[in-house]
Order: C-alpha cells, then structure tokens, then sequence
C-alpha cells in the first residue's frame, strides 16, 4: 500500500487524518505513524492544523503552498527545543 495514492494534490484538497485512516482501514493513530514513515522515506507530504477549513493531509502543487507548512514545523521545533532546554540545563550542571 502505498499512502501517496490517498493522499490528493493541492491544499484545498487536503484530506483530514479522519478521513485518511477510514480510506486505509485503520485508526488515526496509526494513520498519523505511517505519514510520519512516508515522510521520514522522502515524501513530501504537508498538513494543515485542525481548525482550517482544509484542514488535512496534501501534497504541494507549489512552493506557497509548501512554505506554511514548513513554518508550522520550524515553529515546532523551537517550542520544542525551548521545552527541552530547562532539562538540559539540570543534566548539565551535574557536569560541573
């Protein structure tokens, strides 16, 4: 099975993880797991949050559809990062 053939061109076609996961027979979980694997594999897959009107899994037909998504993630990994930081810092200071 390849995800690629479920998942549509162009934002306004994106398809929710809800609907995805009914298409392959499978609970949104898993569903989330096996676009993160395609994506790990090189598939330019991008999503919208919930809350959008389209919101939901698709892949670019241009570079402006591409870039919202790639700043969702770039904003996720400094969130991220700034949570992990306070750890770090405690780890760390037993180095000292």
């Amino acid at each position: 099975m390849n995800i690629l053939n479920f998942i549509p061109y162009g934002k306004k076609n994106a398809i929710s993880n809800e609907e995805l996961a009914i298409r392959l027979n499978t609970d949104k979980r898993t569903t989330r797991k096996i676009v993160h694997l395609a994506r790990i594999k090189g598939a330019n897959i991008c999503s919208t949050c919930e809350g959008e009107p389209t919101a939901g899994y698709y892949i670019p037909l241009s570079k402006e559809e591409a870039i919202p998504y790639q700043k969702m993630q770039r904003s996720r990994i400094s969130s991220a990062e700034a949570a992990l930081r306070p750890t770090e810092n405690f780890i760390n200071s037993f180095d000292k």
